[in-house]
């Protein structure tokens, strides 16, 4: 999802950054195990739908497969991004370790501009390469020290924690974004700015069509922790809404960044 990159990348954020308006947080698992989640030989779908235009912009399309490399066994999420037409316009692949359920590699890239980032974990770092245009930035997190979720991880924390989200008021984790990161040691500033503190909170229960009938589900909001920040950008670019099915694994029913709705149209389960 580089939606949250493109959202938090913005000039009024580094004045923001600059006022030290972002602090560090309270200890959270950076990285995780998020073996019950993955599911082999499972698919999804998922329509992208303008609210304010009332139309199909998009799709998403997910997809689990196991594999053995170099002797050691993977579970693979697949993901493309496709205009209205069929045309792939992003990819992204998220590797994790079958036994262990932990990420080791991710890999964007979008077709419309020439760009790539790759992500590794090992021993609770995360190495950052971006590639753009002929140009390469590297640089490495200690994501245990930082306290912060990466966000292509995003969505299985969130799936992981929805219990703990449900029950504890002000429930807060620390958001890491890498292409905020490389742009700000681009200009000399420190790549710690780039967590940001948000606040994930229970927004209601509902009940709303699936592939699978009427299902149960949790509508989570995130939003950034600063009052400040919220009052000084609009609210479709702070504010994010997610709905998981009610019963474990939770799985993501649909959510909301900006304008647009991805709404699930198919889930396969094997």
């Amino acid at each position: 999802m580089r939606y949250w990159s493109k959202i938090f990348n913005q000039k009024i954020i580094f004045n923001l950054l600059l006022a030290g308006i972002m602090t560090q947080v309270e200890s959270i698992h950076a990285i995780d195990n998020y073996l019950p989640q993955l599911l082999p030989g499972s698919s999804s779908s998922f329509k992208h739908w303008h609210m304010k235009r009332s139309e199909v912009t998009g799709h998403s399309h997910y997809s689990y497969v196991e594999l053995i490399k170099e002797g050691r066994r993977f579970i693979i999420e697949k993901n493309e991004n496709t205009k209205p037409d069929g045309e792939v316009f992003t990819r992204k692949t998220l590797w994790f370790e079958s036994d262990t359920g932990m990420p080791k590699w991710y890999e964007e890239e979008d077709l419309r501009e020439d760009f790539r980032i790759i992500n590794t974990y090992s021993f609770k770092k995360m190495k950052t390469r971006l590639e753009k245009s002929s140009n390469v930035m590297e640089f490495e997190t200690d994501l245990v020290k930082e306290k912060a979720v990466p966000f292509e991880v995003v969505i299985f924390f969130l799936r992981k924690n929805l219990t703990n989200i449900i029950q504890t008021e002000n429930y807060s984790f620390t958001l890491f974004l890498p292409l905020l990161a490389l742009e700000l040691e681009d200009k000399g500033m420190p790549r710690s700015m780039s967590m940001i503190k948000m606040v994930a909170e229970l927004k209601q229960k509902i009940n709303l069509e699936t592939p699978f009938g009427k299902m149960r589900g949790n509508k989570i909001l995130i939003f950034p922790q600063s009052g400040i920040l919220r009052a000084l950008l609009p609210r479709e670019k702070t504010h994010f809404q997610f709905t998981f099915s009610e019963d474990a694994p939770h799985h993501l029913l649909e959510f909301e960044v900006g304008e647009t709705r991805h709404i699930l149209t198919k889930l396969t389960l094997n």
